[in-house]
């Protein structure tokens, strides 16, 4: 079953500055961001996740946001958070930074990514003093997230949604049927072959027992 897990590889292709060569749609960024709401907030005063807050980050330097601590990948790299550096980043964290521990696999369709970058840029416009509107994030404020309803309640919910949705379907994950030494060998092989970052021991033992104890072999697969 390890073949269902083959993560998407993506090209270290780096592009040139995007801006006003593409269309930007930060309505279609907004439901993109739903990827990264799992790690990051991008409203004013919004919390760190496993990810930082991502409002204002265009423009800001790299690795500097407060309280946060960053890789040693991300602390490696200089210069600011440019439309571009966005850009290239998104298409692949990990050809941009080797070595970070961002699991996302990236956006690969370029209209995706400066779709990503206008909802960023218009979350700050937002929040300016003239503007009496609130700025609203549905992608993290809805409680119905459909990949986040697949799963059942219990410990390790959260943490299983946030370190798979990252790459995968959770349709794909929940059509599994393992027991936890299964799902511990699965994730290692993750690991070693399709350059998944290691996780904590303590979350990997989380999110294992969380995936045998509600996917295990005993549970029929997805209901159709």
């Amino acid at each position: 079953m390890r073949f269902i897990f083959s993560a998407i590889l993506f090209a270290a292709t780096l592009f040139p500055e995007q801006s006003g060569a593409i269309a930007q749609d930060p309505e279609r960024g907004e439901k993109l961001f739903r990827r990264c709401a799992a790690c990051h907030t991008a409203t004013e005063d919004g919390a760190d996740k496993i990810g930082p807050n991502l409002f204002g980050v265009i423009g800001r330097d790299i690795a500097t946001k407060d309280g946060f601590r960053y890789s040693k990948a991300l602390l490696a790299l200089e210069g600011s958070w440019t439309e571009d550096a966005l850009n290239q980043y998104l298409l692949s964290p990990r050809t941009y930074a080797r070595g970070t521990k961002m699991a996302f696999a990236g956006l690969r369709k370029t209209q995706d990514r400066t779709d990503v970058i206008a909802w960023l840029k218009v979350q700050v416009e937002m929040s300016e003093p003239d503007d009496g509107a609130q700025a609203g994030n549905p992608a993290e404020d809805s409680v119905a997230n459909a990949d986040l309803a697949l799963l059942p309640d219990g410990g390790g919910k959260q943490e299983t949604y946030d370190s798979c949705a990252s790459c995968h379907s959770i349709k794909l994950v929940v059509q599994q049927g393992m027991d936890k030494d299964q799902w511990l060998e699965t994730i290692e092989w993750m690991v070693d072959e399709q350059g998944m970052d290691a996780l904590e021991v303590d979350l990997n033992q989380k999110i294992s027992e969380y995936l045998a104890t509600h996917f295990g072999r005993d549970r029929p697969n997805f209901p159709k």
